[in-house]
């Protein structure tokens, strides 16, 4: 056996065990974010009545003033709960929050960390079983590869459409 092959496949071993387990405290995390954000469960697809302040958009549509203030009892119907969808335009154009950023941002770091600790794994093989761990390598680097590819893309998508709307707009204005 060769003796860089045994060195590599020990330290990818703890190499490994490091990047699972802060994967594993990065999913916790995300996963206590989803949790904590959103309405409860029992709410998703009733109509839901509440006591809530004005807002500048609810005094528009009632009296056309604009002006917000006081209180009402006002009717929702909740679609979807605890769940929002964070587009690559918002993430884009700002609209995204603070949150939903940091919240990509865990997401990416999830998959980076997820790659590492099988490539660290098959580092870990490759000793032993060769074909095997080879196969692993090539497999989820490829995984890997086609994933950041679709995020690339998806961003250069809306990058493009958001260049568009802006030049539709500067079209308009003259």
């Amino acid at each position: 056996m060769d003796p860089l092959a045994v060195s590599v496949a020990r330290y990818s071993m703890l190499a490994g065990a490091v990047f699972a387990l802060l994967f594993v405290a990065d999913f916790l995390a995300i996963m206590i974010y989803v949790a904590r954000g959103g309405d409860i469960d029992p709410k998703e697809g009733h109509v839901v009545t509440e006591n809530r302040p004005l807002t500048g958009s609810d005094v528009a549509v009632l009296d056309g003033t604009g002006t917000p203030g006081g209180r009402y009892w006002g009717k929702h119907k909740v679609l979807l709960s605890r769940s929002t969808y964070i587009t690559a335009m918002s993430l884009v154009d700002g609209t995204a929050t603070k949150a939903q950023r940091r919240l990509v941002r865990a997401m990416k770091l999830g998959a980076v960390l997820f790659w590492l600790a099988w490539i660290c794994g098959g580092l870990a093989l490759m000793p032993s079983q060769p074909v095997f761990a080879t196969l692993i390598i090539i497999l989820l680097t490829g995984w890997f590869l086609q994933g950041a590819r679709l995020v690339r893309k998806g961003r250069a998508d809306a990058l493009r459409k958001l260049k568009e709307r802006q030049e539709s707009r500067e079209a308009h204005r003259h």
